[in-house]
């Protein structure tokens, strides 16, 4: 997993240029949907309002894709652990690419999407988005670019 400031996003070489062209050209005006950036790169935009609790939030994991979660507007928090060890909860969907996991009894990490950073979800890495911050609880709209793991 890869959390930093979006200004050093460039900065990484999971992101190939013309997906960094596309997340060049994002702003809260870029409409909700599906862009496909190239044969083994997508986004999906979305925008929803951020009213889900941690406890309503399954954590899961992509086999085909690693996700690349950057918030436009708004703020959300995500949680995240590693697979090993976890106990699923909905196996693999092959044409959704998503397995789903129960949340363990044991601590998880949180990290927080603001605008101003994003983060990095590899395979192995569960994470449950979409999470209120409870402080601010209001609509988010996020890119996540999914790019295929045999492209990097």
């Amino acid at each position: 997993m890869i959390y930093d400031d979006l200004e050093n996003l460039f900065q990484y070489n999971i992101l190939p240029d013309e997906a960094l062209d596309f997340v060049s050209k994002l702003n809260v005006n870029t409409p909700d949907g599906r862009y496909d950036i190239n044969d083994k790169i997508y986004a999906n935009i979305e925008t929803y309002p951020n009213r889900k609790s941690f406890v309503d939030a399954p954590l899961e994991s992509h086999k085909k894709y690693v996700d690349v979660q950057i918030v436009l507007f708004g703020e959300e928090r995500i949680d995240y652990t590693s697979i090993d060890g976890l106990e699923v909860l909905e196996h693999y969907d092959h044409l959704k690419d998503i397995t789903f996991y129960k949340r363990p009894t044991t601590e998880i990490g949180s990290l927080f999407l603001n605008g101003r950073n994003f983060a990095v979800f590899m395979p192995q890495d569960a994470h449950a988005p979409q999470i209120t911050t409870l402080a601010l609880q209001n609509n988010v709209k996020k890119v996540v670019i999914k790019i295929a793991v045999e492209y990097l």
